[in-house]
């Protein structure tokens, strides 16, 4: 193992160990999906054509805005982040333009115990 494989490898292991311990709650509404059922590929189309690409994310987000969790989906997405496949019928492009939107009307956070003008 390279220098570089461990180095990887200790920054994957705190990346885990920094995640939540998954509670049942949380994840519920996945069980009530109207993607349950269809293969993986139908929301994470890859090796396509860009025109394939964009025709299987339509298929998908058609599935999605039909769903009864499409809020609860769309947001675990954006929170997560999500990177790849459609999730409450967006693309992961169209999530990573959403975040931007967001932080870019979110207004700054000054530390503790900082006053600020008005």
């Amino acid at each position: 193992m390279s220098r570089r494989d461990t180095t990887l490898s200790s920054f994957a292991r705190t990346q885990c160990l920094r995640l939540p311990p998954p509670k049942e709650d949380a994840w519920n509404w996945q069980l009530r999906g109207s993607c349950r059922g269809y293969p993986a590929e139908t929301f994470f189309p890859e090796c396509y054509s860009r025109s394939e690409q964009r025709k299987r994310e339509n298929a998908a987000k058609v599935i999605c805005r039909q769903c009864p969790v499409l809020e609860q989906c769309r947001a675990h997405a954006l929170r997560t982040p999500e990177t790849h496949g459609v999730w409450g019928a967006m693309t992961a492009g169209e999530r990573a333009r959403a975040l931007l939107r967001r932080n870019e009307y979110r207004p700054a956070v000054s530390p503790a115990g900082v006053d600020h003008p008005a």
